[in-house]
C-alpha cells in the first residue's frame, strides 16, 4: 500500500502527505495512555489530599455510590476527554502524536474539527476491543490509509508532519498568492476558526448557487475579511471567489504547517481533478 496520500485545491495545488503508519501510531498511544495513568493517579489522589486537609469532609460521611460516581466520572474525563481536549486544542496533536511528529487531518486535507474529533475517539472504545485496540490494529492493517474505525467514522486521517513529510506541490507561492499580498499573509493568525469555517462552508456550497448570487456572496464575506486584514484591493478591480480561495489555502497551510517544495515523482493515494480550477464539486470535505 502506498504511503502518501494527495488532495487537490481548487487551485490546482497538489497538498502531499505521508501516511502514519501502525508502528508510530502504536507508540503514539502507548506514550498516551501513560501520560493517562499519570491524570487518573491525580484524579485519585486530590479528593484524599482535599480531605486531608480538612477541604472535604473525612470519607465516612461518604456513601460508596458516591465513590462508585466519582471514580466513573473521573475514568470517562481522562479516557475520553484527554483525546478531544489535545486533538481539539493542538490541532489534532496529542503529547504522545507531537512526540512522534503525527497529527490527526480531515480526508480532504483540512485541519481536524470538533465534531470529527469527538467522533473518532467516541468509536474509540470499538477499536481498543477486544485487548488494547486490537480491533482497530487489523482494521488500519488492512486499509489503504491505515485507518482505524474511529477515523472512517470521523473522516479523519493521521499523517506524519515533519518537515520532510508533507509538502504542498504544484505551483509556487507566487503563482499560488497571485492576490493575497505578503502582509496579509503574515496577518493570518487574525483570521479565527469560526471565520474560516465560515469560508469553507461557502466555498464547499457555492456550486449550488447561481453564478450571480455565488458572486454577490463571494463579495460581501471578502469585504469583511478584507476590512480586517487592511487588504488594499487592486485598482484594476477584484476577484473575491479567488480571494477566498487563496485565503483558504493559505490558512490550511499554516494550520497543518506545509512548506513549498517540487513534486516528487511518487505514487499517490488520489487522482489529479480535472484541468479546470472552477471545477470543485469533489470537494467533498
Amino acid at each position: 500500500m502506498s504511503r502518501t496520500v494527495e488532495f487537490y485545491t481548487p487551485e490546482q495545488v497538489a497538498i502531499q502527505y505521508e501516511l502514519a503508519g501502525v508502528g508510530s501510531r502504536g507508540v503514539a498511544t502507548v506514550l498516551d495512555g501513560l501520560l493517562q495513568v499519570l491524570l487518573y493517579l491525580v484524579v485519585l489522589v486530590i479528593p484524599l489530599v482535599l480531605v486531608v486537609v480538612n477541604i472535604l469532609p473525612p470519607w465516612e460521611r461518604y456513601s460508596s455510590e458516591v465513590f462508585s460516581i466519582v471514580i466513573a466520572l473521573g475514568f470517562f474525563l481522562v479516557s475520553w476527554g484527554y483525546y478531544i481536549f489535545f486533538e481539539t486544542l493542538w490541532n489534532g496533536e496529542t503529547p504522545g502524536k507531537r512526540w512522534m511528529g503525527l497529527r490527526v487531518i480531515k480526508d480532504g486535507g483540512y485541519p481536524v474539527d470538533f465534531r470529527s474529533v469527538v467522533i473518532r475517539n467516541l468509536v474509540r472504545v470499538v477499536d481498543s476491543l477486544p485487548l488494547f485496540y486490537g480491533l482497530g490494529l487489523v482494521v488500519a492493517l488492512l486499509h489503504r490509509r491505515y485507518q482505524r474505525l474511529g477515523d472512517m467514522a470521523g473522516g479523519t486521517l493521521v499523517v506524519s508532519h515533519g518537515r520532510e513529510a508533507r509538502r504542498a506541490v504544484g505551483l509556487g507561492d507566487t503563482q499560488v498568492f497571485r492576490l493575497l499580498d505578503a502582509s496579509a499573509l503574515s496577518q493570518l493568525s487574525r483570521l479565527s476558526r469560526e471565520e474560516y469555517r465560515v469560508v469553507q462552508r461557502f466555498l464547499e456550497r457555492r456550486n449550488d448557487l447561481p453564478a450571480g448570487l455565488q458572486a454577490e456572496f463571494a463579495r460581501r464575506l471578502s469585504r469583511q475579511l478584507i476590512e480586517k486584514f487592511g487588504y488594499q484591493e487592486p485598482a484594476l478591480g477584484m476577484d473575491y471567489l479567488r480571494w477566498l480561495e487563496e485565503l483558504d489555502l493559505a490558512f490550511r497551510r499554516r494550520a497543518l504547517g506545509i512548506v513549498s517544495a517540487p513534486a516528487p515523482a511518487t505514487e499517490t493515494a488520489e487522482q489529479a481533478p480535472p484541468a479546470t480550477p472552477s471545477a470543485s464539486d469533489g470537494r467533498k470535505w
